[in-house]
């Protein structure tokens, strides 16, 4: 998208925004003194979120149960989605990261009911971080979400962008015998396949409304399949070995290699929520919550490229084409060409219990939690085999396209006759928290301080990655090629949209199960031992790179005191953290040796908070904050791991010593609020964050065991380095329009980098979400876009940069009630079949790019 069509859509929001601000209000004001009635549906649900934020002290958004499931959502991520300073990243084509006001998802915590639940990673290249997988979670089993975007002392600290509190339904809450079910049928248009999915809800209590129990059940399931272009890195034409008589200019760029990529994934997802509330007066109660997910994420991931790179490659440059530093297009006489099949077999299982007890008395108030949360993830086992031939090819490149053509046709397995490379690895994940807490509150009468909240919390935390792995002995691969594995060729769909040819496109492809039987029979070796050592069939060696153990002891304290007056309330206090760090390792000496390591640290944190509202009419609010906040490192960046070359007196590792992330936020908004369910607010918010953590390089005295003494080692690390900040705006405004129809739209600026001129992954400077919606009761509509200016995701191999292209989607949901008890449902998600893109520096240096496919979904539901 161009810079004058973003500009274009801009001015089309606000001018619509600003057009239907006063006819809005006219209506609340003709309409003050009618008397209310109760409003359901979309309605409803806008009543119930604007209510939440008008009554709060801090800055906060709020979505309701019935808001989500009239949204085509199908995770509380896409959820969020519409909640402005909220990005989400959808590079599997599902909603999986949240980013809250230009801030890395590490930076954000996510609570259910307020406290932790254990998060595992599916995906290999995934390290265990601080993110939540919000794939896990289905909106049917929240009752509303909550995102506090200024904090309060009574809060869990860890998050600089906001902190995102999911709350479950309580039984008491709703009346005796209440039965939601649902069922639908889900197909992706890109896999051709689907999968039915169901949902239900059950809740009882006893007519003295002292007791009620609720369970939830929740089986999903869905086909997804990507289909991408990759390249890699862009390596110079002189450093590859181009010749200088083909390309003149050694500093002109080239993609490494140009992959046609084919994933495939089935996602099933079984979970279950239990809620027992007990009531037994108006004085005590006491909460039992449970929570347990299972999830299933098995992919196989197909590969096949061109290497020009690689030295049996780039000497062979017959042709080539250069502009503005980039090698477009090229001719090879002869180069390496690579088939890589991925298969994983990955599942998450993840568990919550918690229970609070409240008891209220007089002027006093108490509470008492305990719970304990545990996840385990990763890739329970990857079978791995690379595929290689010899043969020319050329190719052409640019912005948002690629194409590669073969010498060998390559729709025949014979063009791919060797196997040189095979391997079986696991790396699972596990992450627990255990967690004590207290907090009190007693009412008081010192003129506008109405109460005072106090409060202490002890938490636990583990979170490690085991590594295991073996590489297949060269006998075993020996005489083996694509024949002995044809799986017929690539769907007739691959890289539908996408600008490319067939070289990319069609290409024959492995057998899943023969590729898994022979790698599960294949003798393994040691690959970290010089010569490999035999391990025998099915047996692993430690991968001690990848491998670490992270423990936290977190004990917290906190004050805060409540205000109100005639017009105006708020709250200011004062939160104080001890952290006591634990990383396990392994420091790698050579020749397979690892030696155990660890190291251990501790910092402590005052972090004060000031949340302000003023009411300075009926209908307008506004607000002031002040606070804070800190946020702990990944931990994988937290890992012991240090790996030594003593040839190039050069090493790797994570950084036990990494002190968290530190902001000062300042916040102010003015929230102008038009009837019931109408709300026009705009927002400033500025952080000025203390240090953020990067990787780098520098000197470092090390043990050198070929000499046996202590040497400089220049030695790569995630580091605190220097501070940063991040400004920006939200424009919210929503509002009935006419008849049965209303508009839901928003607007966020967020402008972020480091003192050394960095930039800030994740980090969009704009994004829009427009929500036009129907709903007379019986029939109810929704049209959702959203859209996100381009992003730096991350620095990728080889040091490049990567930047995330912008990114829109439309999405459709239809309802329609047939009766009191049952209403017919339809959904369709990215219908616009966006690309997901990704480039080097500059938009014609392609990446990444994927395209994920629609999603339809149609089905019923029914409630009692």
């Amino acid at each position: 998208m161009s810079k004058k069509r973003t500009t274009l859509i801009g001015a089309a929001v606000t001018l619509a925004l600003f057009q239907q601000v006063a006819g809005a209000q006219t209506q609340s004001t003709a309409g003050a003194d009618m008397e209310e009635v109760v409003v359901s549906g979309i309605r409803g649900s806008l009543r119930e979120s604007v209510e939440a934020k008008r009554q709060s002290t801090a800055i906060v958004d709020a979505i309701s149960a019935e808001d989500m499931g009239k949204f085509p959502d199908k995770n509380a991520a896409e959820s969020l989605s519409h909640v402005p300073g909220i990005n989400i990243d959808r590079q599997f084509g599902q909603g999986e990261r949240v980013s809250i006001r230009g801030t890395d998802p590490a930076l954000n915590r996510t609570l259910l009911n307020g406290q932790t639940v254990a998060s595992a990673d599916w995906f290999i290249l995934d390290s265990p971080g601080r993110t939540f997988n919000y794939t896990l979670l289905a909106p049917e089993i929240v009752e509303r979400i909550e995102v506090y975007k200024s904090p309060e002392a009574r809060i869990d600290e860890g998050s600089i962008g906001g902190t995102v509190i999911l709350n479950t339904r309580r039984p008491i809450d709703l009346p005796a015998g209440t039965l939601r079910t649902s069922l639908d049928y889900a197909y992706n248009d890109r896999a051709e396949e689907g999968a039915p999915n169901y949902s239900a809800l059950y809740s009882w209590k006893n007519d003295a409304d002292t007791f009620g129990v609720l369970i939830t059940a929740l089986q999903s399931e869905e086909e997804l399949t990507r289909h991408g272009i990759e390249t890699f890195s862009y390596p110079t034409a002189g450093g590859a070995g181009i010749p200088s008589s083909v390309v003149a200019d050694g500093s002109a760029v080239f993609p490494n290699a140009i992959n046609s990529a084919l994933f495939v994934q089935e996602r099933k997802r079984t979970s279950g929520t239990l809620g027992v509330q007990l009531k037994p007066s108006d004085s005590f109660e006491l909460n039992l919550t449970g929570l347990f997910v299972n999830a299933e994420y098995d992919n196989y991931n197909q590969s096949r490229y061109a290497f020009f790179g690689h030295s049996l490659s780039a000497p062979n440059v017959t042709r080539a084409t250069v502009e503005n530093g980039l090698i477009t297009s090229a001719d090879f006489s002869n180069g390496l060409t690579l088939l890589d099949a991925i298969s994983r077999r990955s599942e998450v299982e993840t568990y919550a219990v918690d229970l609070k007890a409240d008891w209220r008395g007089d002027g006093w108030a108490g509470s008492a939690t305990i719970g304990t949360t545990e996840a385990d993830g990763g890739t329970q086992q990857q079978y791995f085999l690379e595929y290689e031939a010899l043969g020319g090819f050329s190719y052409n490149i640019g912005n948002e396209r690629a194409s590669v053509t073969f010498a060998n046709d390559p729709t025949d397995p014979a063009s791919m006759p060797g196997i040189g490379f095979g391997q079986s690895r696991q790396q699972p994940t596990h992450d627990e928290e255990q967690y004590v807490q207290a907090d009190f509150t007693r009412e008081l009468g010192w003129g506008p301080i109405k109460q005072w909240q106090f409060g202490a919390k002890y938490r636990e935390h583990k979170t490690d990655q085991e590594a295991r792995l073996g590489n297949i002995a060269g006998s075993a691969l020996a005489g083996q090629g694509l024949s002995n594995f044809a799986g017929g060729l690539t769907p007739g769909n691959m890289l539908d949209g996408a600008d490319t040819n067939s070289g990319l496109e069609r290409w024959m492809t492995v057998d899943r199960n023969a590729l898994e039987n022979f790698v599960r029979g294949a003798p393994l070796v040691n690959p970290f031992t010089t010569p490999p050592t035999p391990l025998g069939v099915g047996v692993f060696t430690q991968f001690p790179n990848a491998a670490f153990n992270v423990e936290e002891e977190i004990t917290s304290a906190y004050t805060q005191f409540n205000f109100s007056g005639q017009e105006f309330r708020g709250n200011i206090g004062l939160r104080y953290v001890m952290t006591d760090q634990l990383s396990r390792g392994s420091t790698g000496v050579g020749n397979g040796v690892f030696v155990p390591n660890s190291f251990s640290s501790d910092y402590n944190d005052w972090l004060p908070s000031f949340n302000f509202a003023m009411d300075v009419s009926e209908d307008v609010v506004v607000r002031l904050a002040a606070s804070r906040t800190m946020a702990r490192a990944n931990f994988a960046d937290l890992a012991s791991f240090l790996e030594l070359d003593n040839t190039t007196n050069s090493g790797n590792g994570g950084n036990p010593d990494l002190d968290p992330y530190r902001a000062s936020n300042f916040d102010v908004s003015a929230e102008w609020y038009l009837g019931n369910e109408g709300l026009f607010a705009v927002t400033l918010f500025y952080k000025d964050v203390r240090s953020f953590i990067v990787r780098q390089s520098s000197p470092e005295q090390q043990f050198d065991t070929n000499s046996g003494q202590i040497e400089t080692f220049d030695v790569s690390r995630p580091r605190n380095g220097a501070g940063g900040e991040i400004q920006g705006s939200e424009l919210t405004y929503q509002t009935s329009l006419w008849g049965d129809f209303g508009l839901q739209a928003n607007y966020t600026y967020a402008d972020g980098s480091t003192d050394e001129g960095l930039q800030i992954p994740f980090s969009s400077k704009h994004t829009i979400n427009l929500t036009p919606y129907y709903d007379n009761g019986t029939i109810n509509a929704r049209l959702t876009y959203g859209w996100r200016s381009k992003y730096f995701r991350e620095i990728g191999r080889n040091g490049v940069a990567v930047t995330t292209d912008e990114y829109a989607q439309l999405d459709a949901a239809f309802g329609w009630r047939l009766t009191d008890h049952l209403e017919l449902t339809a959904q369709v998600l990215n219908m616009l079949d966006e690309t997901h893109y990704e480039y080097a520096g500059e938009e014609s240096r392609l990446l990444n790019l994927y395209k994920n496919g629609r999603r339809y979904f149609a089905g019923v539901r029914f409630s009692l």
